[in-house]
């Protein structure tokens, strides 16, 4: 009877501590109403179970509002239910990795140069000097420094420098001094193509500058060409503009070789037109030119080399017309002409129509299908 007497009263005793708040080192006071569990102290401090993410990882099912302290990332992280949270701490700077911006083509063995960077905004909490970089991967990497002198959200452009040495993907890993948090990023890096069409056959659809190397494992270094991508099935590479009042050049060796570092349709005197070897992707030529003041345009292919001379015939050796938008005054390709210009669509014929750097003018202008024209462009494919 005893024994049943005092396993009823410690049983009884047993619900009333779980019927009512619980304080820890309450002695001489009531745990607070409000929490399940009240620790109290004046001399320590709440340690939560410690581990490493590997660990964290593996607790089965955690429960929403779950706390640890995460010894990887030395900081309290919680469950809410669907994922560890990230981690809490006091007032610091950081990255916002969904921010990055990646800036400038990447190519093996082209060192990277003023227009590749990495953008990235960080969240300032503590004004100061900061150092934000990346890893090296590939023979290349990432920096920036400096000195935060507000707080809120700040974007950090970081300087690239290296030479990627293979292609393919990189994964970046971008760092700020001071900080135990990262962010990653991708960058692709590729081989140089020869011409525009290189280009776009590998999917790059979009009008601009395009780093070349026409001689492929040749001794002439790359350099720049604009590609036109979108027109007449896209893929060409610009050797020649003329856009100015004039309408001529100085001379054939002028007319075949100027401001080849300032490639676009806005230089007004352009051309590469030594290149028209090395630039084409087939045996044949595959041309087209551009009357924008008439909005004419021939395209077409020649086996003909045009700087070789002048053709024995109209049209010239392996013409095969795409689409011709003038063929008067005997268009038949292009050819070499007289000494007053450079290149001459009108094959076989006493005047010169359809010129490509002209030393003369013509009109005022330069000869196109029959009015004086001052802006011509070509293209080669």
């Amino acid at each position: 009877m005893k024994k049943l007497l005092l396993f009823t009263f410690l049983y009884l005793a047993f619900l009333g501590v779980f019927a009512q708040n619980v304080g820890i080192n309450a002695t001489g006071a009531a745990a607070d109403p409000s929490a399940a569990l009240d620790v109290k102290s004046t001399s320590s401090g709440f340690l939560p179970p410690r581990m490493t993410t590997a660990q964290r990882d593996a607790i089965p099912s955690p429960a929403a509002g779950l706390m640890l302290y995460n010894t990887d990332k030395t900081c309290l992280q919680f469950y809410d239910g669907t994922a560890w949270s990230t981690c809490l701490t006091s007032a610091k700077n950081m990255l916002i990795c969904g921010t990055i911006t990646v800036n400038g083509t990447y190519y093996k063995g082209v060192a990277l140069n003023a227009s590749n960077t990495l953008s990235i905004d960080v969240n300032v909490e503590i004004p100061g000097a900061y150092t934000i970089s990346t890893n090296t991967v590939n023979g290349y990497s990432f920096t920036a420094s400096g000195t935060f002198a507000t707080i809120g959200v700040q974007t950090i452009t970081l300087s690239g420098s290296g030479t990627p040495i293979a292609t393919g993907i990189d994964n970046i890993t971008i760092t700020l001094s001071g900080s135990l948090f990262s962010c990653n990023v991708s960058i692709p890096v590729s081989l140089v193509k020869k011409n525009c069409l290189e280009y776009y056959n590998a999917g790059y659809t979009t009008d601009g500058i395009y780093l070349i190397d026409s001689d492929g494992n040749g001794a002439n270094a790359p350099y720049n060409c604009y590609c036109d991508m979108t027109n007449n099935g896209g893929g060409w590479t610009l050797v020649f503009n003329h856009n100015t009042a004039g309408g001529y050049w100085t001379n054939d060796n002028e007319a075949d070789f100027f401001n080849v570092n300032s490639p676009g349709l806005t230089t007004n005197k352009y051309s590469i037109l030594r290149k028209i070897d090395e630039l084409k992707s087939a045996t044949a030529y595959e041309f087209r030119i551009y009357y924008s003041q008439f909005n004419v345009t021939n395209h077409w292919k020649q086996t003909f080399d045009p700087r070789s001379g002048g053709s024995p015939t109209n049209p010239v050796a392996g013409y095969v017309p795409i689409s011709i938008g003038s063929t008067a005054n005997l268009w038949g390709g292009l050819e070499k002409s007289s000494a007053t210009t450079f290149l001459d669509g009108s094959v076989n014929h006493p005047n010169w129509y359809y010129s490509i750097g002209s030393n003369v003018p013509w009109n005022g202008g330069i000869p196109s299908y029959s009015p004086a024209t001052d802006r011509v462009v070509l293209y080669i494919r």
